[in-house]
């Protein structure tokens, strides 16, 4: 069993595409849907509370290295903090994976306060146009749409299949599956690179594949 939160918003549809995956292996999970409304936020809340210790935990969504976000609907409702450092807590005592841009440093600032059971965070992710147009780095080398969407699909891809095998495992040991992920992410750079001769593509993977952190 796996608990998914996942923050709902055009930006994040995408992830849902690990939801799907999982969910066609037959794997057991509670879904906990983030929408654009305090009620949402607050229901949402109150679910992870309550989520037995020791449980396996993954959210879906937009991250900084001070807070993890819920759903955003514009112009109707911007998203907001769903926890912010101070309210790390909440995951107290979980195996909590978050696939977010800069979930890493907000972990590695939080653990101790905390006190997560394991932790995995990534770096920068960057998956929208907007996000390549903000980093200099980025749209100095032309990073293009079709890589961005090429990005997502590898995101959906060896996530997906990696929290796959660990489930089936045993569901325990986050050091497999982080070294599982980043076996698989290589095997994705390489087929970007030596394949597709898209180095750009190869050159997201490999800052994703770099900068996960396990707690």
């Amino acid at each position: 069993m796996i608990h998914i939160i996942i923050s709902v918003d055009p930006s994040t549809k995408f992830l849902y595409g690990i939801i799907d995956f999982l969910n066609s292996k037959a794997i057991k999970f509670n879904l906990i849907e983030i929408h654009a409304t305090d009620e949402s936020y607050e229901i949402a809340k109150r679910t992870i509370s309550n989520i037995a210790k020791g449980s396996n935990i993954l959210f879906l969504g937009h991250g900084r290295d001070d807070k993890i976000y819920g759903g955003e609907n514009l112009p109707l409702y911007e998203k907001k903090s769903l926890a912010s450092r101070e309210e790390m807590k909440i995951f107290e005592a979980q195996k909590i994976f978050i696939l977010a841009c800069n979930s890493s440093d907000l972990l590695k600032s939080t653990f101790i306060l905390s006190k997560y059971q394991k932790a995995i965070g990534f770096g920068g992710l960057p998956t929208s146009e907007e996000e390549i147009e903000v980093d200099k780095k980025l749209s100095l080398i032309g990073i293009s749409t079709e890589t961005i969407s090429k990005f997502k699909d590898a995101i959906i891809d060896t996530v997906s299949k990696a929290l796959l095998t660990y489930l089936e495992k045993d569901g325990n040991d986050f050091h497999y599956l982080k070294d599982y992920l980043v076996l698989l992410i290589d095997r994705r750079i390489n087929i970007a690179v030596l394949q597709e001769k898209d180095r750009n593509l190869g050159d997201l993977l490999f800052n994703m594949r770099n900068e996960i952190s396990l707690y």
